[in-house]
């Protein structure tokens, strides 16, 4: 019989509970929960992994996730609002229309308002109360799904602090912009505690046409408390609770392209009433115990609800087969048959007809996303080799319940003025979608002299079903998703990856039968340098057997093909990122330089009708060849700046090349082009003393005026240059 002996490798302790010092006392530690086990464990990662810790966020003091990921490699980015209210990322080319083909998570649990049954994440955590950001590519991201194509991302709320603890961040900016956060915590004894609240607004950069704020306000609070129960396992028990609102003067209508030239920042009357109200709450309790001194078992229980009212507008009222779409009309407004609904649009001419009054509409949705799940960590040496397994299991629900109405307005010399005044009258849509996951992971990193390799398989069968009226539709889904990685470790300073793994995004409740799952096979192979310059270079591509696409409002579709699914065929998407890290000293100067770049090249490799105009226009043609839009080819992001011991000065510069607003191959057409830009960020930061630091930062830094998006109604601007002046008082 073959000898097996359990041997501690590493703390599982530290794995899960890593430390990190903060502000005015040096003695005084956060409790940080990082499913990377920190920055020493991701350089020996068999697969791609970032960190993004507390110093790194604190250098910008960012509230928008999409500039915080900008020094992330393999990230692709689609600005919306120039606030990153509702983000869109993408990983390795992965399409990032709201987030939904990466897998999204606080604190290791799922954080979308329905990542199965909509997993478009129009709810995203407050990036201001977050304490570190993780991202996970390729092998590493695995079990981490639901969705496995692209990648993962993992925010790491506030940890609670062994020792007393406050703070109170007080900010204020261009455009009315306000930001405080304050937070308070301790120990004592077995029992600590976290309170925290935050609140942010600004009445917007952009300008509507008959006055009003363009802007949005929210609000977080939320509440930490842990125990430590005394026994003869090691166990903790932490709550956590929160509550989110916001109300935000946003609008998918954007600009001509000759009103952007002349103004980028303006909006249309017809927009003054888009608005989207929500409220969040959210509670989470994770128990941990440790049944050996190599062995640690985590379980959370959670339940996230979503409520919202997206007010917005939705068309011109006239019969669709004689009146043009708004999106017609903003592409071509100098045709003669649409100058006048174009004026209507900008409020220079008031409503008619019938005709052309304005659909304003609310697309009401509640969700629920709640669930258990749990996992055991062990370090064992089995036939002489040393293993760190990772079992996991999950059972998952969530729903969404969609109550879409309109009502007509008519542009009027004062604005818009309701005709209608029964919303019950005018429903789009009415349905629910649920859906119920069970997953099961198993993943197993072996140390093999100087190299490590992971074998990870995950098991996940998915129950839908969508019910609109009388009518039900129920499917189900199994699926195996496997993955493999090496890491070796050729030189005290030099190591080699490389990975494999299958990537699965499952299909959205209520699909026709022809709709298949996307899937893909994807790999990477790369090379680290470790020491006084730290480099990462990985070579991916996916290999996708059928790209998905999703018809949503946000990219031009609506009635009744919203929240369908278009089979995209096959798709190749080839790529390098890379990272390079080290710090200069100068004297009693500190030159920290962080250079992150990502090439992207993708391929359809059949051709098709895309009749949903996801892809192309409606009706228009892929072609075998054509490349996805919005995937710039290049991204560049440097951060650099001078540190002394009490003041820092920072500057990030972000280059993204032109990309496609349409599936195209060859010189891209100036009508289909998002034009490549460059954006400077300062920061500069001064601490007084201790507890007392004031800071001050610049976004878009040069006042570039640049486009962002061309979709779904005209070009969209990036956020112009802004000033914050802010104060942290720690206590």
């Amino acid at each position: 019989m073959s000898s097996f002996v359990v041997r501690s490798t590493y703390s599982l302790s530290a794995l899960l509970f890593s430390s990190l010092s903060l502000a005015a006392d040096d003695s005084v530690e956060l409790q940080q929960v990082y499913i990377t086990g920190g920055q020493d464990e991701i350089s020996t990662l068999p697969g791609s992994a970032t960190l993004i810790d507390q110093m790194s966020l604190e250098q910008f003091e960012y509230t928008d996730i999409h500039r915080v990921l900008n020094e992330v490699p393999g990230i692709n980015i689609l600005e919306e609002d120039g606030y990153g209210l509702r983000p869109n990322i993408g990983m390795r080319g992965s399409s990032a229309e709201r987030s939904k083909k990466i897998t999204i998570m606080e604190d290791g649990v799922l954080s979308g308002p329905a990542p199965y049954s909509a997993p478009a994440a129009y709810y995203f955590p407050n990036v201001s109360r977050m304490s570190a950001v993780e991202v996970f590519k390729g092998p590493s991201a695995i079990q981490y799904g639901p969705a496995t194509v692209a990648g993962a991302l993992n925010l790491v709320s506030r940890g609670i602090p062994f020792a007393a603890q406050g703070e109170v961040d007080a900010q204020l900016g261009s455009f009315d912009y306000r930001r405080l956060n304050a937070y308070y915590g301790e120990q004592q004894g077995n029992f600590s505690y976290l309170v925290e609240a935050l609140n942010v607004s600004t009445t917007g950069f952009k300008d509507l046409d008959n006055g009003g704020d363009t802007g949005f306000e929210r609000n977080d609070f939320n509440f930490k408390t842990s125990y430590d129960l005394n026994g003869e396992y090691r166990q903790h028990l932490t709550l956590k609770l929160g509550y989110a609102d916001e109300e935000s003067d946003e609008t998918y209508v954007g600009l001509t392209k000759s009103d952007f030239d002349a103004d980028p920042y303006r909006r249309y009357a017809a927009s003054s009433l888009d608005n989207m109200q929500w409220d969040h709450s959210q509670i989470q309790l994770t128990h941990v115990f440790e049944p050996t001194l190599t062995s640690m078992v985590t379980t959370d229980v959670y339940r996230n609800e979503f409520s919202r009212d997206w007010f917005k507008l939705n068309s011109f009222s006239g019969d669709s087969s004689t009146t043009p779409s708004v999106e017609d009309v903003i592409n071509d407004p100098t045709n003669p048959e649409y100058s006048d609904y174009y004026k209507v649009l900008t409020g220079e001419l008031a409503s008619s007809s019938a005709s052309d009054n304005l659909m304003i509409g609310n697309n009401g949705r509640d969700f629920i996303s709640q669930g258990i799940q749990s996992k055991l960590n062990m370090d064992a040496f089995v036939f002489g080799v040393s293993h760190e397994l990772e079992v996991g299991v999950r059972l998952h629900m969530d729903e969404i319940k969609r109550n879409h109405t309109q009502q007509e307005y008519s542009m009027t010399d004062n604005g818009l003025v309701l005709v209608d005044n029964d919303a019950s009258d005018d429903a789009t849509k009415q349905n629910l979608g649920e859906a119920t996951a069970l997953a099961v992971y198993v993943k197993d990193d072996i140390q093999i002299d100087k190299s490590t390799v992971s074998l990870g398989l995950r098991a996940e069968t998915i129950e839908t079903s969508l019910t609109e009226g009388s009518t039900a539709i129920e499917s189900t889904e199994s699926v195996l998703v496997p993955g493999a990685g090496i890491f070796t470790q050729i030189s005290e300073t030099f190591g080699v990856l490389a990975g494999v793994h299958k990537g699965y995004v499952a299909s959205a409740p209520g699909q026709v039968s022809d709709i298949d799952p996307e899937e893909s096979i994807n790999y990477e192979l790369g090379f680290r340098l470790s020491g006084v310059h730290k480099v990462e270079v990985i070579a991916f591509a996916n290999d996708y057997s059928n790209l998905k696409g999703t018809c949503s409002f946000n990219n031009g579709c609506s009635g009744d093909d919203l929240d369908t699914e278009v089979n995209g065929g096959e798709v190749l998407v080839i790529g390098l990122e890379s990272n390079w890290k080290t710090e200069y000293q100068f004297q009693s100067y500190k030159l920290p330089l962080n250079v992150t770049y990502t090439y992207t090249k993708t391929d359809f490799q059949n051709s098709f009708t895309d009749k949903s105009g996801i892809f192309t226009d409606a009706n228009g043609q892929v072609e075998e060849g054509d490349e996805l839009p919005y995937v710039p080819a290049h991204r560049l992001n440097v951060k650099t700046g001078v540190h002394a011991e009490k003041w820092q000065l920072n500057l990030s510069a972000l280059y993204q090349g032109e990309m496609r607003d349409k599936a195209g191959q060859g010189t891209i057409a100036d009508a289909d082009k998002i034009n490549a830009y460059l954006v400077l960020d300062l920061a500069v930061n001064y601490k007084v003393k201790p507890e007392l630091a004031l800071y001050g930062t610049v976004d878009n830094l040069l006042g570039n005026e640049y486009t962002v998006a061309a979709q779904p109604m005209g070009y969209r601007p990036g956020k112009p240059r802004t000033l914050q002046l802010g104060v942290k008082y720690s206590f």
